[in-house]
């Protein structure tokens, strides 16, 4: 017995040190990541912006900023009956429906009606936008209620919504990103997001106006929901060393463009490279 206890005792010597070294690795090797700096994960499929050009923007897109304002929404006799509202994204950047406010020129009252992208005609100048909805039709669209949540399985189809329509989880209106704070990665604040590039029916770019940093327009690669986490925040995966080399976005170079932008008057004020951002960071901690 004595001896049995002799040789447990003397196992527990030998190998104790060994399985508290391993039991310490974990700490360590977690110590150790955590002293590492941190580095930004840049998105899956990310543009290096070296390597960005404008000309298919130039070619065939169309601003939504820009329909907001001035396009029509037309139908399919091609008299005009309201405007868009807004415009209903999936996460890849697919455009999935068109809000538009009509119903005033046939004194039924304005109503909001969601339709699906693929009934949605556009003009060449994008200054047109016709949709299967008559004077007809329109009471067959308001039985359908009043919707204040547009999902993803709900955009086939044609229906009233709210004018303060909110949508599901897998889905985002073009308001939820214009208007939003820029941040580069490094959280130094860039500018706001005033325009989104619609291409081949997929949001194609985000613009961002820099002016009031002394700089000008500059249209971005959308990259994913990643980018906008925050409410009123969109955060670009580029640092000032990136966008450094891009170029001046000339709305006047687009040639889907309704009436004259005023944005067009003072695309060239600015030089064709912007200067280095100023090192303004945001106060709050990013998340």
């Amino acid at each position: 017995m004595k001896s049995l206890l002799c040789s447990a005792s003397l196992f527990a010597l030998i190998f104790a040190p060994a399985y508290a070294q391993e039991q310490k690795q974990p700490d360590q090797a977690t110590q150790q990541e955590q002293t590492q700096p941190q580095t930004q994960v840049e998105p899956e499929g990310m543009i290096v912006l070296s390597e960005w050009r404008y000309d298919p923007l130039y070619a065939s897109g169309w601003s939504v900023d820009q329909a907001f304002d001035e396009a029509t929404v037309a139908g399919e006799n091609g008299d005009e009956i309201g405007d868009i509202e807004n415009i209903v994204f999936d996460r890849d950047g697919n455009a999935v429906a068109l809000i538009a406010e009509v119903g005033g020129f046939w004194d039924i009252g304005d109503t909001h009606v969601s339709i699906p992208w693929d009934q949605v005609q556009i003009s060449e100048d994008a200054a047109r936008f016709t949709v299967p909805v008559t004077e007809e039709n329109a009471d067959d669209f308001a039985a359908a209620g009043d919707r204040s949540v547009l999902r993803e399985g709900e955009t086939g189809q044609v229906s009233t919504v709210d004018d303060d329509l909110a949508t599901g989880p897998n889905l985002f209106k073009a308001t939820d990103i214009i208007g939003d704070t820029a941040f580069l990665n490094n959280a130094e604040r860039y500018g706001y997001l005033n325009d989104i590039i619609v291409n081949d029916g997929k949001l194609a770019a985000v613009v961002a106006d820099t002016r009031a940093y002394g700089r000008g327009y500059y249209a971005y690669p959308y990259t994913g929901p990643t980018a906008w986490r925050d409410p009123a925040r969109y955060t670009l995966p580029y640092g000032a060393e990136d966008v450094a080399v891009l170029q001046v976005f000339d709305y006047s170079q687009m040639q889907r463009k309704g009436a004259t932008d005023a944005r067009t008057q003072d695309a060239g004020t600015t030089s064709s490279t912007q200067p280095m951002p100023e090192a303004e960071t945001d106060t709050q901690t990013p998340q």
